[in-house]
Formats: C-alpha cells, sequence, structure tokens
C-alpha cells in the first residue's frame, strides 16, 4: 500500500472523523481522500499489515478522535449559525472525490451497471425519509450500556457503508443528541465516570460494526469491483442529494452563500489536488 506523510494522514483523518459528527457519511469523505479501499486492507489485514502500516492506522486514529473532541464544541454554533456554508464546504469534498470514483468504474457505462447506480442511489434517498425518534435517556445500567454497544454497532457499519451517515443513523434511533451531549460534557471533564462507561460501550460496538461490514465490502470490492464502484456512486449522488434536501427550510443569506460558494471551492480542492492519494 502507498505510504503518506503522516500529518497529511492525520489531515485525512480528522476530515473523515468529521462525519461521524456531521451529517454527511464519513466513509463517502473517506472515498473524497482517496483512502476507502486502504482503511479496508487494513482493518481486514490488521495482524499482517500491522507492522508495515501501524503509523497510518495511529496518524488516522488521531485525526478521528480530534475530529469528535473538536467538533463537538463547535458543531452547534456552526450548523445553528451558518448551515449552508458549512455543509456546502462538506459537499465541495464529496463532489472533489467523484472523478476518481468514475475512474474505478473502468468506463464500463452498460444497462447493468447504471441499474446498480440507480439501485444505490435510491437507496440512500429513501433512508433521509425516514424520520428521526425521541432522544433516548442513556443509562449505564447493564441493559443501557448493551443498547449503547448495539448503538455502536450501527454507527460502525454506517461509517463503512459509502452514502450513510452515522450522525443522520444517530438521529434516526434517537441517539444522537444524548451521545453529543456526553461528548461534550467530558471534554469540560464533567460526569467522567459514567460517561467513561458509555463511550467505551459505543466504542466497542462501532469496532465491531466496523470490522464486520469491512469485510463485507471488501468481499464486494474484489470480487464486483466495477459494479461496487458503480453503487458507490449511486451513494454518493444520493448523499449529495439527501444534504442539499436538509438545507432546506434553513434562512437563505446571501453572504452566507457566497462564503459558502468559497467553502465549497475549498472542499472541492482539498479532495480533488491536495489530499488526493496518487
Amino acid at each position: 500500500m502507498k505510504k503518506e506523510n503522516n500529518l497529511i494522514t492525520i489531515i485525512k483523518g480528522y476530515i473523515v472523523g468529521l462525519g461521524v459528527v456531521f451529517p454527511v457519511s464519513s466513509s463517502v469523505l473517506a472515498i473524497a481522500m482517496g483512502i476507502y479501499e486502504k482503511i479496508l486492507y487494513v482493518i481486514n489485514n490488521l495482524v499482517k499489515c500491522f507492522k508495515k502500516e501501524w503509523k497510518f492506522i495511529v496518524c488516522l486514529g488521531i485525526g478521528i478522535v480530534l475530529a469528535a473532541i473538536t467538533s463537538s464544541l463547535f458543531l452547534d454554533y456552526t450548523l445553528d449559525k451558518f448551515p449552508i456554508a458549512t455543509m456546502l464546504f462538506f459537499i465541495g469534498l464529496v463532489v472533489g472525490g467523484v472523478p476518481l470514483l468514475f475512474k474505478k468504474t473502468k468506463k464500463e457505462y452498460n444497462v447493468s451497471n447504471i441499474i446498480w447506480l440507480i439501485i444505490g442511489a435510491a437507496l440512500l434517498i429513501g433512508i433521509s425519509f425516514i424520520t428521526g425518534g425521541e432522544d433516548k435517556v442513556i443509562s449505564t445500567s447493564l441493559l443501557g450500556l448493551l443498547a449503547i454497544f448495539g448503538v455502536g454497532i450501527v454507527g460502525g457499519i454506517s461509517m463503512i457503508v459509502p452514502g450513510i451517515s452515522g450522525a443522520v443513523m444517530l438521529v434516526i434511533l434517537g441517539y444522537y443528541e444524548p451521545l453529543l451531549e456526553i461528548i461534550t460534557n467530558t471534554v469540560h471533564m464533567q460526569n467522567i465516570g459514567p460517561n467513561i462507561l458509555v463511550i467505551m460501550a459505543f466504542g466497542f460496538g462501532m469496532l465491531v460494526g466496523i470490522v464486520l461490514t469491512s469485510k463485507i465490502m471488501a468481499y464486494f470490492l474484489e470480487k464486483h469491483e466495477v459494479k461496487s464502484y458503480f453503487a458507490i456512486i449511486g451513494f454518493v449522488i444520493a448523499s449529495i442529494i439527501n444534504i442539499i434536501i436538509g438545507l432546506f427550510g434553513n434562512p437563505f443569506n446571501i453572504i452566507e452563500f457566497i462564503i459558502g460558494i468559497g467553502l465549497f471551492a475549498a472542499g472541492f480542492l482539498i479532495s480533488f489536488k491536495y489530499l488526493k492519494e496518487e
């Protein structure tokens, strides 16, 4: 696998980690950063390749953890005050990775592959119409921690399947705001003991979900590479549509929109040129 500058890997990890908190898919961001297949390879061959790839693993992990901590501090403010500008930046990141995906299809634009693209897009757009449940009360009892473990598995799956936003899935399950509050309280050193138990249960669940799903995705990419990438393109297109749909209803501000266009261009350049894997 290709070796990268450690700082660049941390930055990529940070961008991917933003998908854990912001309503955009972590795996789509990983695709845009050109490291999706490498992440799957490392997860599925961790023992075999750990010695060779440990720097990549550590740097990626540092970036993701930093994103989870820092974004939990400014998420409410940016999405509340500047929702259009914030999400245009993410759309730029995603769009910048699309040309790389089309290269992976080997230009096999036949009816069968286009159908896979449509199926992928339809599935993800369908998810956007599922409404979120009421916020759950998180408990540190055995049953409560098992529930959080299960939610973590769902979160792990959403991190690997392209187009599915972990944040959106947590909203649907009713655990987004409660977990965000726990992370924020932990950062501010409040209620540390119980919060750490919840975070550990959620983290172990995510680990299980990531490992199981990565094996499934690696299988499809190996055995049905072209069809898988057409489906992934469908996922990515749908994720862009879902983000845009989510912006409807926000008050339009021309200054914010202009700033957002600039952030869109910045996001596009980041994924298309500056952080793209050669």
